[in-house]
């Protein structure tokens, strides 16, 4: 089995990286850098010793590669993951999935027509900090969560930019919730304008969650690239304490009555695990653990909350 990475620019060589550590590992037989750019193919197949090609059809049209890993700018993602689909093709996208949900939508419908598998670039579901956390959750030792605060800044990504700062960096955040509390998002109120970009470059959002037993929790999340500084915290207000994940070091850290706790948790590389899964599924020795559905309805907070900062109001998830 081959998977080939279509762009291979910034993350794509992440992509490649890992792919070729699981060929060392005997889970794939090889990989293929896609890519545009002749120069950069060339570049990311002699670091990581894989195949390169700048001719997508040769690869559509190869039997041996069951995967591709969509990475590509946004704006080609629809194209690109319809013509894999179209060739047989399992699919990882990176996130967004697409533009907009209709999009979406119309690859969910080719992927099941065809048996085949879609899952989505939400590589935080995989830190070992939030599977932590998410079983204290499931577990009944947090109790109800009350509030959930995610913070999410860094100065301008040096990188094209062809989505805003909410399906780019708010969407980790209502997709991360959605796993650590098994909710459905259902009301969204966001605020926030552009600086320095056609986009919007800071929003401040509020999301209620439905979770466990009717339980309602409330999200804040903020994210902009304006503050020349890389956070990524997700805070978890519960009734039996406090959680403190910090997503850069993939650390927790806990605050209850007697005292704080941070435990010693294993690190395994979130991207390794989430592209391990993807090969797993293909070969049907797992299933996806993120779906074609998981990334549609992200996307469609997504939509809603750039709707509600439009019109200044708050909007329900339908």
């Amino acid at each position: 089995m081959k998977i080939a990475v279509l762009g291979v620019g910034g993350w794509g060589q992440n992509h490649a990286r890992v792919l070729s550590y699981l060929r060392s590992e005997g889970y794939i037989d090889d990989v293929i850098a896609v890519d545009v750019n002749e120069n950069r193919a060339k570049l990311i197949a002699r670091r990581f010793g894989i195949e390169w090609s700048t001719d997508m059809t040769r690869v559509l049209n190869d039997d041996d590669v069951l995967g591709m890993i969509i990475a590509t700018p946004t704006r080609l993602h629809y194209d690109h993951a319809k013509q894999a689909l179209e060739a047989g093709k399992n699919i990882l996208v990176e996130k967004p999935l697409t533009e907009n949900v209709e999009q979406a939508l119309e690859l969910k419908r080719i992927a099941e027509e065809n048996n085949l598998i879609i899952t989505v670039g939400f590589l935080l579901r995989y830190s070992t900090a939030v599977r932590y956390s998410r079983e204290l959750y499931q577990r009944g030792e947090l109790g109800d969560i009350l509030t959930i605060m995610a913070k999410r800044t860094s100065f301008w990504p040096n990188r094209p930019l062809d989505v805003g700062v909410i399906r780019d960096l708010a969407i980790h955040d209502i997709d991360l919730i959605r796993f650590i509390t098994g909710g459905k998002p259902k009301y969204v109120f966001a605020r926030g304008g552009a600086i320095k970009h056609e986009y919007e470059d800071y929003v401040s959002m509020f999301i209620e969650y439905e979770t466990l037993n009717n339980h309602f929790t409330h999200s804040l999340i903020e994210a902009n690239w304006v503050t020349p500084f890389k956070i990524r915290r997700m805070e978890i207000t519960a009734e039996k304490g406090v959680i403190i994940i910090d997503l850069l070091q993939h650390s927790v850290k806990i605050l209850r009555e007697d005292g704080v706790y941070q435990p010693n948790i294993k690190y395994v590389e979130p991207l390794y695990a989430e592209i391990k899964n993807f090969v797993l599924a293909i070969n049907r020795e797992e299933k996806p653990e993120i779906t074609v559905d998981d990334g549609i309805i992200a996307l469609k907070v997504c939509e809603i909350a750039l709707m509600s900062m439009k019109d200044n109001d708050v909007k329900e998830v339908k």
